[in-house]
C-alpha cells in the first residue's frame, strides 16, 4: 500500500511538472505528446529462489532477478524538450516445468522512468514497485508450497538505442530486495541486468 502511494505521488508530480513545462517553455503552447508503448525484457541475477532437481540428475534454479518481463504503458514527451517520461505496468515471471513438478516466481512491476533523449539515444533512471511477489513449488510426492513477499521498491537505470522511428533496443539494471511477508528468513536480493526492447505506436 505504501509503495502504491509513493508511486502515485511520483506520477502526479511528474505529470504536473511536464504540463507546466510545456506551457512555459513554448512560444506556441502545445500539449505533450503521449504515445502508447509495448515493452519487454530478459533479465538475469539475484539470489536463488528455488532449485528443481530433474529425474535425470540435472537441476535448474529460479533466481529472484530472472527472467522475462512484458508490459505496456505510455510515453510522455513535452514539446521542445529532450526529456520524456515512461510509465508501464508489467508482468514479470520465471518458471521451470519438469515431469515430476514445477516451480515459478511471479510479480507485477509498475515502473516510472525519466529519460533524456540526445539523438538516437535514450538514457534514464526511475523507480519500480513490484506488487504481489510470490514463489510456488509443486512436486510429486510433496505438499504444494509457496512463499509470499512484501511489495518491494527498486531503482532502475536504463538505456535505449533507436533502431527505427518506433523500435528501441537497450540495456537495463535493477536494484531491488524482497522481504518475506511472514518476516521469516533473510531478505532476498533481486538485483539484475537485462536486455530490453520497446515499441511505440
Amino acid at each position: 500500500m505504501h509503495g502504491m502511494l509513493r508511486l502515485t505521488s511520483a506520477v502526479v508530480f511528474l505529470l504536473t511538472s511536464l504540463t507546466a513545462f510545456a506551457k512555459t517553455n513554448s512560444s506556441h503552447p502545445e500539449k505533450p505528446v503521449i504515445r502508447g508503448i509495448v515493452t519487454s525484457a530478459i533479465t538475469h541475477g539475484g539470489d536463488d529462489i528455488a532449485k528443481v532437481q530433474f529425474k535425470n540428475a540435472d537441476s535448474e534454479k529460479i533466481k529472484a532477478g530472472d527472467l522475462l518481463m512484458i508490459g505496456g504503458g505510455i510515453l510522455i514527451s513535452p514539446p521542445q524538450s529532450l526529456f520524456s517520461v515512461q510509465l508501464t505496468v508489467n508482468y514479470y515471471f520465471d518458471s521451470i516445468i519438469a515431469k515430476n513438478g514445477d516451480a515459478s516466481f511471479d510479480r507485477y512491476p509498475v515502473e516510472l522512468l525519466v529519460f533524456v533523449n540526445p539523438g538516437r539515444h535514450r538514457v534514464g533512471a526511475g523507480i519500480t514497485e513490484h506488487f504481489s511477489p510470490r514463489a510456488e513449488l509443486d512436486f510429486d510426492g510433496q505438499e504444494k508450497s509457496s512463499a509470499k513477499f512484501d511489495d518491494a521498491t527498486g531503482l532502475i537505470l536504463q538505456y535505449y538505442y533507436k533502431l527505427t522511428d518506433d523500435l528501441f533496443l537497450g540495456l537495463r539494471y535493477t536494484a531491488i530486495t524482497y522481504t518475506a511477508s511472514d518476516n521469516q528468513g533473510a531478505d532476498v536480493d533481486g538485483d539484475n541486468v537485462g536486455l530490453t526492447a520497446l515499441y511505440q505506436f
